[in-house]
């Protein structure tokens, strides 16, 4: 298992630049359209990330596709396959470590009071060709604290300016910063927040995943980084923060402050409407000596949040259907919003009830269940395809049920019905019950395990030629 501790942004843009996984851009980009377009071209071909150097009217360099790569993201973990991926993430977070508060730290190395401060130098582009304005918050971290137990969130939520010193809050009503501004509402009181850009790539991970209400996410990072993560003390607020983060923008949310935030780009691939969000309205500006600022281009896969949302979910995904549900053996799950399961049937009703344990008890709101024998890949979706194709029965397998709890974000039902979802179920494994009842047995497939264990093992020289190996 490799390297998983990274201290920064920076230690894991050395490493991959290293190994020829960044390119710098170091003439002069238009924020309006270039950046855009680059960006989206080079996550089509999952090329590199991007580090735009000279970006017209801003002050300081932006990479976008760090984390948008399979091999980086999994290197950023240690891991080499997306096969070791959810047992290695169940393994090691069994137990969380809680973060180690120190004294200072390089995000507080500049401090700018907000007169000083202008959003649109910092990050001022614009991601998709229709978005209503600049979204800095990509990739910002909102880090907030419950008010009745302390206990610390972290999530990412899309950001837009509105002015030098205000942005918008696009946390929907059931994430849990959300809920923590609830909660100061109801109080009357404004609710102390930090958004932080520019972590390290586990840091990154932890702030889009979908986890109980219990879990602060800094722990969860801790435990994936198997060692403390190092953080201090905001300077006007109290929320702890990254102590190697890029930027630190600190700030409070007003009860009953709303404003509209216009259309964005979603990764969903699809515009999200304009909404009447909170607003955040900074008072501080904390960052590091020559800060760099993460951001990306939201998108379906291939997107970093397809893989730090979506792949970071399902891990948790698994670790919580491994305690309630005998018989699972991986699961694969995408952020929009299929779950694949690969399971060892063990009896009658065993697909159905890894489906309503997908619906009812993981925090991603997964609408399509998909479940499959052991013998099929899900990792290779041609593997999942036949097995729907050849091992369903339509008015056997299909279950569909209505009126659950949905993302707001979901393009597929109108406006009225938002936040609202109909869940799919697809049991694709062999029907052994109906063969069996009638003293048949389901065909057999052609994989011959036996001839192939037995060819790897007596004809490796063979295929060593064919493949072109020494």
């Amino acid at each position: 298992m490799g390297k998983s501790n990274w201290k920064d942004l920076r230690e894991f843009l050395s490493y991959a630049e290293e190994r020829g996984e960044v390119v710098h851009i170091k003439d002069e980009v238009d924020p309006d359209w270039e950046v855009n377009g680059i960006t989206r071209i080079v996550l089509q071909k999952q090329g590199p990330a991007v580090v735009f150097d000279n970006i017209k009217g801003a002050d300081y360099p932006l990479v976008t596709g760090l984390l948008a790569a399979d091999n980086r993201f999994l290197w950023s973990l240690g891991f080499e396959k997306w096969s070791e991926f959810n047992e290695g993430w169940r393994q090691r977070t069994e137990e969380l470590i809680p973060p180690k508060i120190v004294g200072s730290g390089p995000c507080q190395e500049v401090v700018l009071e907000p007169k000083d401060v202008d959003l649109h130098k910092i990050c001022n582009v614009h991601w998709h060709q229709y978005d209503e304005g600049e979204f800095p918050g990509t990739l910002s971290i909102s880090i907030t604290k419950d008010p009745d137990t302390g206990l610390q969130n972290a999530g990412i939520y899309r950001m837009k300016t509105y002015e030098n010193n205000r942005m918008g809050w696009g946390a929907p009503e059931y994430t849990h910063g959300r809920q923590h501004y609830i909660k100061y509402e109801r109080m009357g009181k404004p609710m102390p927040i930090a958004v932080v850009t520019g972590v390290d790539p586990i840091v990154e991970m932890v702030g889009a995943t979908r986890t109980p209400p219990s879990i602060d996410e800094f722990h969860l990072a801790g435990a994936l980084r198997q060692e403390p993560l190092e953080m201090v003390k905001c300077k006007t607020i109290d929320i702890e923060v990254p102590a190697t983060a890029e930027w630190v923008f600190e700030g409070l949310m007003y009860p009953g402050v709303r404003e509209m935030d216009g259309r964005f780009g979603e990764y969903t691939g699809h515009y999200g409407e304009g909404r009447s969000l909170p607003v955040f309205e900074l008072k501080l500006v904390t960052h590091r000596n020559k800060p760099i600022f993460h951001g990306t281009r939201e998108q379906w896969y291939p997107s970093e949040s397809a893989l730090v949302t979506g792949r970071t979910s399902q891990a948790e995904a698994y670790k919580t259907l491994k305690k309630i549900v005998p018989g699972l053996i991986d699961l694969r799950c995408n952020v929009t919003y299929e779950a694949i399961a690969q399971i060892d049937k063990l009896f009658k009703g065993h697909p159905q009830q890894v489906m309503d344990a997908i619906w009812g008890s993981t925090y991603a709101r997964y609408k399509h269940v998909i479940v499959v024998d052991r013998d099929i890949d899900i990792w290779d979706y041609e593997s999942v395809h036949w097995a729907v194709s050849t091992r369903v029965k339509a008015d056997r397998d299909v279950t569909i049920t209505s009126r659950r709890a949905g993302q707001w974000l979901d393009p597929a039902p109108p406006l009225k019905e938002r936040g609202w979802q109909s869940g799919l179920g697809i049991d694709a494994t062999l029907p052994v019950e109906d063969f069996e009842f009638y003293g048949e047995k389901p065909t057999k497939t052609v994989d011959d395990p036996e001839i192939v264990a037995k060819t790897e093992k007596e004809s490796a020289d063979k295929l060593r030629t064919i493949f072109g190996e020494k």
